[in-house]
């Protein structure tokens, strides 16, 4: 993956070319070439900074690069440094279940918002599936799995007691959350918008973190062991 201070250290050489900066010059297709890369592995390319980019390029052969345009550039590619260094500071992971920072967290931090979901509601469905096999004996999956894990009718994991009204309703609204989430949610990518923001994602990822301390309670409460 091309990293940012690469880009910038090349925009920064074009300075130093002494012909003009045209769309055929070598130094700056490669720099180019590489801008663009970056741009779209990072999911950055609805951004502002990269309208702004765009505006500054070279794309044709009447044109060439002057001056203040590589400065625009330049301050952009600051712009989306700083982008990148908050994205490494999030303060919300602490609040988050660590198993979906496991799985998570670089992705959704590299900009691969859909991949970050997919990733955490991936493993809510996994945790969920080794401990129903190893305990029932069966292979379950998706929205089955949910069902027959959760159901107030013969429930496998259990939040808490049964023999109440109160405890059959949450017993049953949380099967209908997990099977919901897991059939709507698990893989953001299969549907036609797979474009995903980052508020999208932490919104989506503070539901798996839910989905996945629920198993951990309905754990404790079945006295089940996953070890």
């Amino acid at each position: 993956m091309i990293e940012i201070d690469t880009l910038i250290s090349k925009l920064k050489a074009l300075y130093n070319v002494k012909e003009t900066i045209r769309f055929n010059l070598p130094v700056y297709e490669e720099f180019h070439n590489d801008l663009q890369h970056f741009i779209y592995e990072n999911h950055f390319e609805m951004t502002p900074e990269w309208q702004k980019i765009s505006e500054n390029l070279v794309y044709k052969s009447s044109q060439y690069m002057t001056r203040s345009e590589a400065d625009e550039i330049l301050i952009q590619l600051d712009s989306l440094k700083r982008r990148i260094l908050s994205r490494q500071n999030e303060g919300f992971w602490s609040y988050l279940h660590p198993l979906i920072y496991k799985v998570s967290g670089d992705k959704f931090n590299q900009g691969f918002y859909a991949d970050a979901v997919e990733s955490a509601m991936k493993e809510v469905n996994s945790r969920i599936k080794r401990i129903y096999r190893r305990y029932r004996g069966e292979e379950k999956d998706g929205q089955d799995l949910m069902r027959k894990t959760f159901s107030p009718s013969n429930p496998f994991l259990i939040f808490e007691g049964l023999d109440t009204e109160s405890g059959k309703n949450v017993q049953e609204g949380y099967m209908q959350i997990f099977a919901g989430a897991i059939q709507g949610i698990r893989n953001p990518k299969a549907h036609e918008n797979t474009y995903i923001s980052r508020e999208d994602a932490i919104k989506r990822l503070i539901l798996a973190s839910l989905l996945m301390e629920k198993v951990d309670e309905a754990i404790r409460y079945t006295r089940l062991s996953e070890d």
